[in-house]
This record gives structure tokens, C-alpha cells and sequence, in this order.
């Protein structure tokens, strides 16, 4: 079948779905346009965001293109293990908020590269920032070849057309609004997602016969024994099983890094409202992934009963596919409009990411002394440079980018996280140690992932390309090092009392809790314990796959 085949017969469709979402967008970001007098209102909202809105738009910050046509895709692979790689998801917000989101937000600070300054100093604060930088970029780039993609089926141009209009609008949008009207937008378009993903699944699963067509996240249940009858092997569990642990420290220890959910704690009016965001967050990206999951089962289930194969290169469009099968074709052009909401809604708050980082974290390091009516043009600078720097990469990207998305989970987990976690819970990690582990464990993790020296991969197969497999050995050691580098220094007495006496006192405020004569957060057994539990994680990812 040729590309042209997976496109809109009635171009018109498109254009009109677009237009009527963008213009519903830009009608937001004017209404907030006038919100946004300062940097702290351009990156946090003013504080202001109550929890429901607060979670849609965290939730919608989380989806991207790759929820509607890479997962399902993705599905047609791991098939029943999928399962476990959105629970492992799910599992890294409540951590998010329980580990650090809390604390940070009693700094008052901007960015996880704002309480990387804070806590160990500018030096470690620039190298959190490169990596920050790489990571946003690289998932924002995947969802601007994404979003990209969606434009090519929705109104038939090709690429390099469908690239540039996307990356105008989306600036454009998000520039006009700031977070508060990004926060709004990201709201409205996490209800699009729902509709116009578990809708018209509904209707498909019950021309599939469904019994629970009604609640499409649970729909395909008496499906089961047909699927067993013609794919025996969909629901064997036939990954190693270092597959699942990796999934766990790749995406459940990456998304604790994640900038674009952290500011979202920094958005909420209070720590209560912060904590309130966690269950309806988790409720909306349960009903989510529980629907897509539906649509790679309703898709596998549907060509194996017509006899065929789906194409791997046909696999991203399962649920264009499906909707062009069972549904009119204008319910079609609805659910690409949702596919294209998602990638919109992550793009949105990856461009403010990267803007508050490189404009309130790099430049403010730069230029400390400058007024809060510079530091705001500097900040829309940034936000139309990432942009524009988006855009030039996307033109033509490297191999790699396709699943960058994935990729850029692990280079978080090793890299930003194990500062961050360590940082708030333990008053005997340092600079030293941050600055090692990072560098270390990115650098590693870079060198053993098959795209960059393909003879030092850890790996082979999905797991590698994903990426997750070097996040198994390089997680490990980002720990480890970062914990041992410190104590280590502490032990030579780099570092002098007044700064153990400082970081003491910033820890217990960030917990909210008085000081206990200098001893809280300061013990040693429980660092080296968490050693010990990395070493044979690090020895198991690093035997032959």
C-alpha cells in the first residue's frame, strides 16, 4: 500500500480540524496573554494552577504523537509485556511528588537546574543544564517529526511543509500565551485526547464484537480466547526478564528528571494542591494508556482475523487504520486531531522546559543582576530560539531520533536523577559527586547505546534500540559513583564545615522539618546499602543478553 493510501480521501477534513484546533488555541493564549507581567508568571503561572487542571495538563504534557501511533506500534511487538512498561509510567509521578516535587516547591525554585544551583553550586548546575538541554531537545524533536507526520495524513502536504506550519503555530501559540496559557491549552487538549481516542474505540470494538465495548479500556475482554485461538503466542511473556526491571530504571527513574512534569509541581497555588494533582494525573494517564493498549489489541486482533499482517512499516498507523475500517471518515480526521493534540501538548511544555533552563537557570547564572523586564524578554527569546532550533534539526534527523522519545527517559535517569533524589534525601552527597556521577554515567550511557559506538553496545534487539538496556548499567553507576565520589570527598575534607552546616540547614527546610541537632539526612548506612542493591543490578545488565 503506498503512503498516499494512509491519507484523508477528503483533504478538507484536515484543514478544517486543524484550523478549528489552533484557532481554539491561539483563543486561549490570548485571553492569558495579558497573565503574563514577569518570568515567574511566563514559567509558573504565578503559581495559580488548581490540581484538576493542573493534572490534565500534566497528563497531556506526558502524551505525545507517540501515545496514538508509536506506542500502539510498539504494542505490535512487545504485545501482552506493553502492559508493564505504562504501569512503570504511572509509577514515576507519585514518586515524582513524594521524592522531591514537595521540596522543591518550598525553594521557590524554577527548574530541577534551579535546586541543582541551589544545592551543589554553579559548576554542577551548567552540566545539569547541557544535559537538560539534550534530553528536552531530543523528545521535543521526536514529537516535532511526529506532529509533523500527523499534518502529512490530515491535509496532504508533504513533510518539509507539514514541519514548518507545525513549528510556527506551536511557537507562535505557546510564545503568546506563557505557561498559564499553555497550562489552559494543555488541559483542553488532554479532553480531546480522551474523546477522541475512547469514542470511536468504543464503536469499533463493538462491530469487534467486545462485550465491554461500553468501557473501552477494559472492552476487548471476551476478545481473549479469539486472539489465543489465532496469535497462541500474544500473551507469552517471552523477554528476558531483565526487559521488565530495565523498564522500570529506564522510564520510572527517567520521568523523576523529567523537566516538563517537575514544573508542573512548581505551577500548583500550594504543596496540598501538588499532592492533590497526583491521583487525578494518574487516573487520566491510566484511562489513556488503558485505551491505546486497546486499540494495538483491537488492531493485532482485526488483521489476524482478515488473514493478514500488518506491514511493520504500517505498524504506527494501526489506529488510523481501524478508524478508516469501522468509522466514517470524518470520525478519522477527529482522531488524528487528537493524535495531533498530543504531540502539541508535550511540545508546549518541552519548549518552556528548555526556555526557563537556558533563560532563568544559564543566562541567570550569567547575568544575575538582571531586571525582571529583561529577564522576560530573555525568556521569549529562548522560547522562539527552541523553536526555531527544533525545527532546523528536524529537517533532516538522524536515525536515532525516530525513537529518541524513548532514548531520552534513560540519559535522564542517569544523568539528572540520581543528583536530584540524592540531593533532597541525603546531606552527605556534594558537588563532587553529582558533578562525577552525571558526567560519568551520561557519557557511559551514551557509549554503550548502539548509536554512537556500536561496538560497545549493551544489548541487542528492541531493547537495546530503546535504549533501555545501557540504562541498566548506567543508572547503576550514576548512583554509585555519585554516592561514593561524595563520601569520599568528605573523607579527604574537600568539603569544609560551613558547607555541610549549609546544605544541613537548605535540606531540612526543603522537608519542612526543624533541625535535630544536625544529624537528620546525615546518615551513611542507608547510601551504602543503596550501593550494595545497584552492584548485581549493574552485573546482571552488563552479562550477555
Amino acid at each position: 500500500m503506498t503512503a498516499a493510501s494512509w491519507q484523508l480521501s477528503n483533504i478538507w477534513l484536515g484543514v478544517g480540524v486543524s484550523a478549528a484546533m489552533f484557532l481554539l488555541y491561539y483563543g486561549v493564549a490570548l485571553y492569558f496573554r495579558t497573565a503574563t507581567h514577569n518570568e515567574r508568571d511566563l514559567y509558573l503561572a504565578g503559581r495559580q494552577i488548581g490540581p484538576v487542571i493542573n493534572s490534565l495538563a500534566a497528563a497531556a504534557t506526558w502524551m505525545s504523537v507517540a501515545t496514538f501511533l508509536g506506542v500502539v506500534a510498539l504494542i505490535q511487538q512487545l504485545h501482552l509485556p506493553f502492559v508493564y512498561m505504562w504501569i512503570q509510567l504511572i509509577l514515576s509521578v507519585p514518586l515524582l511528588v513524594l521524592f522531591y516535587g514537595a521540596m522543591l516547591w518550598r525553594l521557590g525554585v524554577y527548574t530541577s537546574v534551579s535546586f541543582v544551583r541551589v544545592r551543589y553550586g554553579q559548576g554542577v548546575a551548567y552540566l545539569a543544564a547541557a544535559w537538560m538541554i539534550l534530553i528536552m531537545l531530543m523528545y521535543m524533536i521526536g514529537q516535532f517529526i511526529g506532529v509533523a507526520k500527523v499534518f502529512e495524513v490530515l491535509l496532504g502536504l508533504p513533510y518539509l511543509a507539514s514541519l514548518i506550519i507545525s513549528a510556527l503555530v506551536i511557537t507562535g501559540y505557546i510564545t503568546l500565551g506563557g505557561m498559564k496559557g499553555a497550562t489552559y491549552n494543555d488541559a483542553i487538549q488532554m479532553v480531546i485526547m480522551l474523546l477522541t481516542l475512547l469514542l470511536p474505540l468504543a464503536a469499533i470494538l463493538k462491530q469487534l464484537d467486545a462485550s465491554g465495548w461500553w468501557f473501552p479500556p477494559l472492552g476487548y475482554g471476551n476478545m481473549t480466547d479469539a486472539m489465543l485461538s489465532r496469535i497462541p503466542e500474544f500473551f507469552n511473556l517471552k523477554f528476558d526478564p531483565r526487559f521488565f526491571l530495565a523498564l522500570f530504571v529506564a522510564l520510572t527513574l527517567g520521568t523523576l528528571g523529567l523537566p516538563q512534569l517537575a514544573q508542573r509541581v512548581f505551577t500548583s497555588a500550594s504543596i496540598r494542591d501538588a499532592r492533590r494533582t497526583v491521583p487525578w494525573f494518574c487516573f487520566w494517564v491510566g484511562m489513556t494508556f488503558s485505551g491505546v493498549y486497546a486499540v494495538g489489541f483491537a488492531g493485532v486482533f482485526h488483521f489476524a482475523r482478515l488473514g493478514q499482517a500488518l506491514p511493520p512499516a504500517a505498524a504506527d498507523k494501526t489506529t488510523l487504520l481501524l478508524n478508516l475500517a469501522y468509522n466514517p471518515e470524518w470520525v478519522s480526521a477527529l482522531v488524528i486531531a487528537g493524535a495531533l493534540a498530543a504531540g502539541v501538548s508535550t511540545i508546549a511544555g518541552l519548549m518552556i522546559g528548555v526556555a526557563t533552563v537556558a533563560s532563568h537557570d544559564i543566562v541567570g547564572m550569567l547575568k544575575p543582576d538582571l531586571d525582571e523586564k529583561t529577564k522576560l524578554r530573555w525568556g521569549y527569546i529562548a522560547l522562539m530560539a527552541t523553536g526555531v532550533v527544533s525545527l532546523l534539526i528536524s529537517l533532516e534527523p538522524p536515525a536515532f531520533l525516530i525513537i529518541s522519545i524513548f532514548w531520552a527517559f534513560g540519559l535522564c535517569a542517569c544523568t539528572i536523577t540520581p543528583m536530584l533524589v540524592l540531593g533532597a534525601w541525603s546531606t552527605r552527597i556534594n558537588k563532587y559527586g553529582a558533578f562525577a556521577g552525571s558526567a560519568l554515567a551520561g557519557i557511559l550511557y551514551v557509549a554503550i547505546s548502539p548509536y554512537v559506538f556500536p561496538q560497545f553496545a549493551v544489548g541487542k534487539g528492541l531493547i537495546a534500540n530503546l535504549g533501555y538496556a545501557a540504562a541498566l548499567v548506567a543508572v547503576p553507576v550514576g548512583f554509585i559513583v555519585t554516592i561514593l565520589v561524595s563520601l569520599a570527598a568528605e573523607k579527604l575534607s574537600a568539603v569544609d564545615e560551613p558547607t555541610r552546616a549549609g546544605t544541613q540547614t537548605l535540606v531540612e527546610t526543603m522537608h519542612g522539618w526543624p533541625s535535630v541537632e544536625g544529624t537528620r539526612y546525615g546518615a551513611t548506612g542507608w547510601l551504602i546499602a543503596l550501593c550494595l542493591l545497584w552492584l548485581p543490578v549493574l552485573w546482571w545488565g552488563l552479562q550477555p543478553w
